[in-house]
């Protein structure tokens, strides 16, 4: 069964998938290994580690098809991929969705910003701007028609929170925009509406007033557990820096213990072993390969 329709049936069978970010096919196989459903890559995490830099749209369409074509190719479990606002108008919408089902991942999301896209949370950047909800709904029923795979799956996004400080937000009663607009995307044919839901009451909030799919993330400004989301009945729930936060974490904790004291033995306790490194990356698979073709 393709990726796309492993999906498909988990959403359909009531579960709440769980996709949890990964920076490259190596962290996807950890992702893979500790039993989620589906590997997610997100721009705020690639972009940190292709380039060391933050995520303000400086990864191209193509970077991030590379990435994701690795990716994919490196897992069983099916692969959400960020997709920005499209890389453009919904001509560009459709070449993105067409070259993204060929890299082998099971569906994307779309925002609705204006070019460049940027995460919604960077300190101290100009706040986003969105395009209207006629042109967003124009961008989702050009994705429909350009997917090949009835499974592969839209899912649409509104970055009403990002274009402005989270006291107006609130104060202006916002989140109402925020049900409306992803209402009209469902309506448009997204397969899911992806909302940034902080607290479990917007959880909530949120579950009761939008009508259809649900995706929700559980690592924001407030993290929230998985059951949050599981019991609200949300059909998926993205974990987006547990990968790139925990990799920070690990890689500077073992380099600064090895700069301290220039001992490999003195950090074998932040490190996994040759034998968990050869099961991670699959050496068996190759082995096998090796004497079945007779490999010199």
């Amino acid at each position: 069964m393709k990726p796309t329709a492993r999906l498909r049936d988990k959403i359909n069978s009531g579960q709440t998938v769980t996709s949890i970010g990964a920076i490259d096919g190596f962290s996807a196989r950890l992702v893979q290994q500790a039993g989620f459903d589906s590997v997610y890559i997100g721009s705020y995490a690639t972009e940190a580690s292709m380039f060391g830099k933050p995520d303000l749209a400086m990864m191209s369409k193509t970077d991030r098809l590379w990435m994701a074509r690795n990716i994919a190719k490196a897992v069983d479990i099916p692969v959400i991929c960020d997709a920005e606002e499209g890389w453009g108008t919904a001509i560009n919408v459709m070449d993105a969705v067409r070259d993204f089902e060929a890299a082998g991942v099971a569906g994307i999301h779309l925002d609705d910003e204006q070019l460049p896209s940027k995460c919604p949370f960077l300190p101290n950047i100009p706040r986003n701007q969105l395009i209207s909800t006629d042109e967003m709904c124009g961008k989702i029923e050009a994705a429909h028609e350009a997917r090949q795979d009835p499974d592969f799956m839209i899912i649409a996004r509104t970055d009403v929170i990002g274009t402005m400080p989270l006291t107006q937000y609130y104060e202006e009663n916002r989140m109402e925009e925020v049900v409306q607009r992803l209402n009209d995307y469902l309506q448009a044919g997204a397969d899911a509406a992806f909302v940034m839901a902080l607290t479990e009451e917007e959880v909530q909030f949120y579950r009761a007033r939008i009508n259809g799919p649900l995706v929700g993330i559980f690592a924001t400004i407030e993290p929230l557990p998985i059951s949050v989301f599981e019991k609200a009945n949300y059909q998926m729930v993205i974990g987006s820096l547990v990968g790139i936060y925990a990799a920070a974490k690990g890689l500077l904790d073992a380099y600064t213990k090895l700069k301290e004291t220039g001992d490999w033995n003195a950090i074998q306790d932040k490190l996994i072993n040759d034998e968990q490194f050869f099961e991670i990356v699959g050496i068996d698979e190759y082995t096998e390969y090796y004497k079945r073709y007779r490999i010199c």
